[in-house]
């Protein structure tokens, strides 16, 4: 007989055709999956990311807030749906009130730390963007785009000292790591 698909499967699987920008491919998987799980949230970011990757920007918001109807805690959904709303929608301050309510709830999310600091700078809050950048590169210095943020930020404040130790720290990250983080 053969082995059922779990979701850790299915999560496996989706991570793949992301890493290989297999947008098609991801979409008929989670339609497959929403249909045998109508309840697990991440069908439906993955359903986001796969959306927005091909320009699909309000469906892909549909589906973000639907992963958070069914799992109102899930970071990913509230980090994907913040770059989302900032982004591609235009919407700042709404991507900046998901982005808080991902770091309430795991303030150890360093890839929410490292998208609060890219919105940040954006503003033209540099303070606060290198200070995100900080805590984002403190839970992870191989973090590329902490780092990235924290050398930019750094630069509009003029910390040389600083824009010089995170360009020190990517010398030191490993290439696999030269990969937008999800």
């Amino acid at each position: 007989m053969p082995r059922a698909i779990t979701s850790t499967d299915r999560i496996k699987e989706a991570r793949d055709h992301c890493d290989r920008g297999a947008w098609a491919d991801l979409l008929a998987l989670v339609q497959e999956w929403q249909a045998e799980t109508p309840a697990e949230a991440k069908a439906y970011i993955y359903q986001g990311i796969a959306l927005s990757a091909v320009g699909r920007y309000v469906e892909a918001d549909t589906s973000y807030r639907r992963a958070l109807k069914l799992d109102p805690a899930d970071c990913k959904a509230w980090n994907n749906l913040a770059v989302l709303l900032f982004e591609a929608l235009k919407r700042p301050s709404e991507g900046a009130q998901c982005l808080a309510q991902a770091l309430k709830l795991d303030p150890g999310n360093k890839v929410g730390w490292s998208n609060l600091a890219s919105i940040s700078g954006r503003l033209g809050r540099h303070q606060q963007a290198l200070e995100c950048a900080e805590r984002a590169v403190a839970l992870d210095p191989h973090l590329v785009e902490a780092q990235l943020h924290r050398a930019r930020a750094a630069q509009n404040l003029g910390h040389k000292d600083v824009v010089r130790a995170a360009t020190e720290a990517l010398a030191k990250v490993p290439l696999d790591r030269f990969r937008r983080a999800r």
